[in-house]
């Protein structure tokens, strides 16, 4: 049983949404690996999300590395927040205002 519950905030959901259908347009398949990378981040999100770095305040970095995305997050009691799901080379600033 996980000891943290993941919350994707919306603006990360529709992110998401975005890099899975420009991989899958690159090459059939790809978006679905995209999506088994970042299962397996959530899921150490899941057990235990304080093993990132803290990046901006108490927001965090889990990177997903096959892909160079970034899992921007926040922990709140036993929540964590997803609140950007970004390629690593877009501007930081997109998501310091979120959350």
């Amino acid at each position: 049983m996980s000891l943290y519950q993941v919350i994707i905030q919306p603006e990360a959901e529709a992110e998401l949404d975005e890099a899975y259908a420009f991989f899958e347009s690159q090459q059939p398949g790809l978006g679905l690996e995209l999506l088994a990378n970042l299962s397996e981040t959530i899921s150490l999100l899941e057990d235990n999300p304080l093993i990132f770095q803290k990046v901006y305040g108490e927001k965090r970095r889990a990177i997903v590395k096959r892909f160079g995305y970034n899992v921007i997050y926040k922990v709140v009691d036993k929540n964590v927040f997803i609140l950007a799901i970004m390629h690593g080379n877009r501007d930081p600033w997109h998501w310091k205002i979120r959350g």
